[in-house]
C-alpha cells in the first residue's frame, strides 16, 4: 500500500483539517465572514511571510496556499518554524 499511494496520508490530513476548520466556522456567529476573514488573513500572512525577509522565507505554492487558506495565521506561523528548524 506504500507504493501505491505515497500521497495518502497528506490527502488524509488535508480533508482532515479541512473538516475541523468547517466545524469550528460553523460553530461561529457569522460562520461567512468568520471563514472569510480567517483565509484572507491567512493569505496576507503568507505573502508577508514570503516577501518581507524578517522570519524564514515559505515558498508560494499550491500546499502552502492550502495551509494558509484552512488554517490561517498559525498555520504560517507552524510553516515559518518549521522552515526555521529544517
Amino acid at each position: 500500500m506504500q507504493d501505491r499511494y505515497p500521497g495518502l496520508i497528506f490527502y488524509g490530513a488535508f480533508v482532515l483539517a479541512a473538516a475541523v476548520m468547517l466545524i469550528y466556522y460553523m460553530r461561529r456567529e457569522k460562520p461567512v465572514r468568520s471563514a472569510v476573514l480567517g483565509m484572507v488573513s491567512g493569505a496576507a500572512a503568507l505573502l508577508a511571510v514570503h516577501y518581507l525577509d524578517f522570519l524564514p522565507t515559505v515558498p508560494l505554492n499550491g500546499f502552502t496556499a492550502f495551509v494558509a487558506l484552512v488554517l490561517g495565521i498559525p498555520g504560517v506561523i507552524f510553516m515559518a518554524l518549521i522552515t526555521l528548524i529544517l
